[in-house]
Parts: C-alpha cells; sequence; structure tokens
C-alpha cells in the first residue's frame, strides 16, 4: 500500500471511530436517565447479580460467597475492578465499557486486515461502529460487550501466531483465550479446529504473492505450502498453556471453597437444559421437561428450530429489549446497522471465504462455532454478539469481492446477491409485536421502583423522564400519570400535577391514593 493510500485508510478508520464513540456517548447520556441504569433495583435482572456480585469481590475477592462460581467469573471481577477505579461512578464505569467497544471496532479492522485487506477490514469497522445492539449490550452492567471484546481479541491474536513466529503473539493468543473462557467457556468448542489448523495448514493473508482479489473470481486451487507439524504443535501448546495458567487461579478457587473440581463455572447443565429439553421453545425459558438425548430425533429437530431462530432478523430480547430502548433513545436509531443488514451478507461472505477454506481455515472455523454454541445452548441477541463481529469481517469480505468482480463476474454475483435477498427476506420475520407487553409491564414496575427513589435522592430531571417515558409509552396506565403527578408537583408545577391526577382518576376512579393526593391540592375540587 502506498503512502497517500495508508494515509486514506487511517483517516477513514479514524473518522469511523470517532463517529462510533460519539454515538455512544450520546446514547450513554440519555440511558443514564431511564429506569434501566440502576441495576440495583432491576430485581430478577442479571444487572443486579452482576452488580452485587462485584460488590461481593470488592469485600472478598477470594472467597466472594464462599460457593464454586455459578456462572462465568471474568466480567464481576472485571466490573469490581472498574467500580474501584472509579469511585463507585456508573457512568463512568459504562463509559469505559463503550469505549471497549470501540475497541472492537478496531479489532475487526485488523481482523479484516489480516484475512484480506485494508477495505474489508474498513466496512467490517463501519459496520460494527453503527451496530446498535453493540450498544445496548455494552451500554450497561452485563457481560456481553466484554465477553465480544475477548473474543474478538483472541481470534486476532490466534491470525497473528499462526502468521508470525514469534513468541509473543502465542503467548497473548494463550492469555486471551484463558480470559474468553472465564468470560464465557463456550469457546471451548473451537480448540479443536484451533489444534487442526495450526498443527496443518498454512496461515497468512489469504494472498500469494504477487496475487489481487481482483484478479479471480473465486480463489483457484493452488498449491499451499505445509506448516511445519512441529511449529504448529508448539504454538498450540504455547497457547494452551498459558490459557490453563490463566484459567488455573479460578479452578484453584473453586476447588478450595467447595472440595470438587469445577474448572470455570456450575451452569453449563442449567443453561443446556433450557434450550435442549423436551419443552424448550429454543429462547430463553425455563423448561418443566425431560433433557432429551442427542441421539434423538427431536433433539436434532429443536437445533434446526434453533438455527432458523438464530439467523431470524429479530433481536431475541434477555434483560434489555433494543427496540423499547430505541422507542425511549431516540438517539439509538443513529446506529441503523441491525442483524438482518449484516448476518444475510456475512454468509455470503463465509460461501467465498470456503473457496479459500486452507488459508482462512481459522476465521472460517471461529465463525461457525461461534454460531453452533448459540445453536446448541438457546437464542437471544446477547448470545449472537461474537458471531455477529466475525460476519462482519466477512460481509466486508463478500462487498469488497463483489466490487473487484462486477464487471468480469456479474452473473455469478448476481447469484449470490440475489440469495442474499431471498434470505433477508424470508428470515425477516417479527414474531408478534416488536415490543412483547412483558417488557412494558417491566418498564412500568421498574419505572415504579425508580421514580421515588429518584425523588428521594432529588433526581427531579431523572424521575421526570422516567415517568413522562412511561405515561407516553402507556397513556391507559394510570400509574404512570400518578407518578408524572408527583414529580410535578415536587418540581413545583401544581397545575400539571393537578391534571395528571385527574387523567389518572379518569383511568381508574378508585385509584385512592390520587384521590387524596389531589384532595391536597385543590381541597374543594375533589368529590368524596
Amino acid at each position: 500500500m502506498d503512502r497517500n493510500l495508508r494515509r486514506l485508510t487511517l483517516l477513514t478508520l479514524s473518522i469511523l471511530l470517532i463517529i462510533g464513540t460519539v454515538i455512544r456517548f450520546v446514547y450513554l447520556y440519555h440511558f443514564s436517565e431511564t429506569v434501566f441504569f440502576n441495576p440495583f433495583l432491576m430485581d430478577r435482572h442479571d444487572q443486579k447479580t452482576f452488580i452485587l456480585w462485584a460488590k461481593q469481590i470488592q469485600q472478598h475477592p477470594w472467597y466472594v460467597d464462599g460457593k464454586p462460581f455459578y456462572m462465568a467469573p471474568f466480567y464481576p471481577y472485571f466490573l469490581a475492578l472498574l467500580l474501584t477505579l472509579t469511585g463507585e461512578n456508573l457512568v463512568a464505569v459504562l463509559a469505559l465499557q463503550l469505549l471497549l467497544d470501540v475497541l472492537v471496532c478496531f479489532l475487526l479492522f485488523l481482523i479484516g486486515c489480516q484475512i484480506a485487506d485494508e477495505r474489508t477490514g474498513l466496512i467490517a469497522a463501519g459496520l460494527a461502529c453503527f451496530y446498535r445492539t453493540f450498544i445496548v449490550y455494552s451500554g450497561t452492567v452485563l457481560s456481553d460487550g466484554i465477553i465480544t471484546l475477548l473474543y474478538t481479541v483472541f481470534i486476532a491474536m490466534a491470525l497473528l501466531a499462526q502468521e508470525k513466529h514469534k513468541f509473543w503473539p502465542k503467548m497473548a493468543a494463550g492469555v486471551t483465550l484463558g480470559l474468553a473462557a472465564l468470560a464465557k467457556p463456550t469457546i471451548a468448542l473451537f480448540l479443536p479446529f484451533l489444534f487442526l489448523g495450526l498443527i496443518s495448514l498454512r496461515g497468512g493473508r489469504g494472498k500469494s504473492k504477487g496475487e489481487s482479489h481482483s484478479e479471480k473470481l473465486l480463489p483457484q486451487k493452488v498449491k499451499v505450502p505445509s506448516r511445519s507439524y512441529q511449529a504448529g504443535l508448539k504454538t498450540f501448546l504455547v497457547i494452551s498453556v498459558f490459557c490453563v495458567l490463566v484459567i488455573l487461579p479460578v479452578t484453584v478457587r473453586n476447588f478450595w471453597v467447595s472440595g470438587r473440581f469445577i474448572p470455570i463455572c456450575t451452569n453449563g447443565p442449567v443453561n443446556w437444559a433450557i434450550g435442549n429439553s423436551a419443552d424448550s421453545l429454543g429462547l430463553f425459558c425455563y423448561p418443566q421437561g425431560p433433557l432429551l438425548s442427542v441421539w434423538s430425533a427431536r433433539f436434532w429437530k429443536l437445533q434446526l428450530t434453533k438455527a432458523m431462530l438464530f439467523f431470524t432478523s429479530y433481536e431475541w430480547p434477555q434483560n434489555l429489549n433494543v427496540y423499547l430502548l430505541e422507542e425511549i433513545i431516540p438517539s439509538l436509531r443513529l446506529a441503523f446497522v441491525h442483524f438482518g443488514l449484516v448476518v444475510p451478507v456475512g454468509l455470503a461472505g463465509l460461501v467465498v471465504v470456503f473457496f479459500d477454506w486452507r488459508r482462512k481455515f481459522l476465521f472460517l472455523t471461529y465463525t461457525l462455532t461461534n454460531i453452533a454454541w448459540v445453536i446448541f445452548f438457546f437464542i437471544t441477541d446477547r448470545y449472537r454478539l461474537p458471531a455477529v463481529a466475525c460476519l462482519m469481517v466477512s460481509a466486508g469480505y463478500f462487498f469488497v469481492w463483489t466490487y473487484d468482480h462486477l464487471k468480469t463476474n456479474w452473473k455469478a454475483i448476481l447469484g449470490l446477491w440475489s440469495a442474499v435477498l431471498l434470505f433477508a427476506y424470508f428470515f425477516n420475520t417479527v414474531p408478534g409485536p416488536r415490543i412483547p407487553n412483558i417488557y412494558v409491564k417491566i418498564l412500568a414496575a421498574l419505572t415504579k421502583k425508580n421514580v421515588p427513589y429518584d425523588l428521594a435522592c432529588g433526581k427531579l430531571k431523572k424521575a421526570y423522564r422516567e415517568a413522562e417515558t412511561l405515561a407516553r409509552l402507556q397513556p391507559e396506565n394510570p400509574d404512570a400519570h400518578f407518578l408524572l403527578a408527583c414529580v410535578l408537583e415536587q418540581a413545583g408545577q401544581r397545575e400539571e400535577a393537578v391534571r395528571a391526577l385527574q387523567r389518572t382518576l379518569k383511568l381508574d376512579p378508585h385509584f385512592e391514593n390520587a384521590r387524596k393526593f389531589l384532595k391536597t391540592l385543590v381541597p374543594d375540587g375533589v368529590d368524596n
């Protein structure tokens, strides 16, 4: 790449990352004014579980609660560290998490460069900068943004370790693999493919010397020099050793407190049962039926159902509903990239990558295993994020491949893009309302907790936005107008508070607290 082109690439990447950062910080500003910002009030949500776990870690870093870890422990330890460094400032904690999400965008650029070229990397980074679901889950007290970061760092380091003969990329790959396993142990599914790729296949950027992407429709069969078996085995052993060293303290700690050998955590069987019991829906829903055998036809029929759910463009909610947040925070619409845009193009990119599978074996299998582990367990939008990150790179690859061959092989391109559009059409479905009623009820319950809490803390502005949001989304909910009246009265807006109370009583004439409140504001204006 000549100097001017390199400067243009760096300038474009910098602009993308700056815009991505601004969008995330604007979102955080508005998110901090919602009822989802205070994890301590979010009963039966993972946000509360993580924040309380982090507080326990701050008090007793080794023993914590004296039990073996139920969930993967990396994120709560990371959260405890951030809370300590920021002086318990949750805005600062989430700002740091969102900055790490921008780092994911940069890493996808590097991976795109590793498997193809800088154009692929720029497209991948651009998709990530504007990906709505990345922002939502990185901007809250949930582990998924950090899991995506660690998974992305690992594959970047693994590709580098395959390509370079230096020791540090191997060590970095091992350390990040261990950290990623402590954040989400399902990454272990990739280990057989990592072993196979390192000992038997050559690394590299996917182009032989003197050959460009524009010189071929699909990579032709070429002689691929074999890696030294011993060198590949050594790389795998180095990665494995450092991975084990990272995980070992957690294993020792679990054995110390329980006397049982638990490498990381104990909730794997529970999650497996959620997605693979006789009455499982394929989504997050605690089942009652018996566990299906992997040798049964019903088991594999369920996997097919979950595969269909995985590729559906709808963001399957758990703990947060992306569409509800988009209603509450209109600025989130600036992040216009969504699952249904990335995945069809990304899958087409994987098809093209497959024809050069020997050179891109690690990336190809890593992407597929990130899809597979979600399908094997159960589908949520949170769990899909590491797979989406990989598919952004393959989507960038497909866009570049299309541009390079548009004139010379337009028939093949037309066929593939037709398949992309058909896939997008058939999987662009919404199962009922985008925002199920249960999530509006959750919003109402959280509002009833947050408004009194924020009023007691003197946060009138936040309390008003919370009550006004609920009244806007549930105009027929008398609680919403009553809460709004409480805020308006405390803000000194007496007439507006009276109107809100009158609206409350119109919706529910038996709302006794509203009647009493209105009587204190207008003693002669309320019928007994």
